[in-house]
């Protein structure tokens, strides 16, 4: 299940709030926005792109030179995966499918991190609006 949010006025408003106030860099369009968190390490970024319903779907990924490097190394641990294995050696395969595993999950865990940290700060913008 893909996390939303609402395109309204008001979430456009507090998206730009965490633009100015230092928590996030990144531009808001009228079918998109990009996000990048101010902390270091610094290098994923949010996007949100409007589907059908006229929501803002969340995604997660890398900024542009490290998705460029990780699509790169996929290819070249699958490529290394396939010649040990014809070429009979096990362990090299086994690691590398241990490692690849590990990066996925993490890459998961700080996805789903960032997006309800986002979220937070949405619901946080709006708590404070009405109190």
């Amino acid at each position: 299940m893909r996390q939303t949010i609402t395109k309204s006025d008001k979430n456009l408003k507090i998206l730009n709030k965490l633009i100015v106030n230092g928590f996030y860099t990144g531009y808001i369009g009228p079918e998109k926005f990009e996000l990048m968190p101010k902390r270091f390490p610094n290098n994923h970024r949010l996007i949100g792109i409007i589907n059908e319903n006229g929501n803002y779907d969340l995604k997660f990924d890398f900024k542009s030179p490290m998705n460029i490097a990780g699509k790169v190394l996929i290819g070249l641990g699958i490529l290394t995966i396939i010649v040990s294995l014809i070429n009979g050696n096990w362990i090299l395969p086994i690691a590398l499918l241990i490692f690849g595993l590990i990066f996925f999950a993490d890459f998961k865990l700080k996805e789903r991190k960032e997006i309800n940290r986002l979220t937070d700060k949405i619901l946080e913008f709006h708590k404070t609006e009405y109190d």
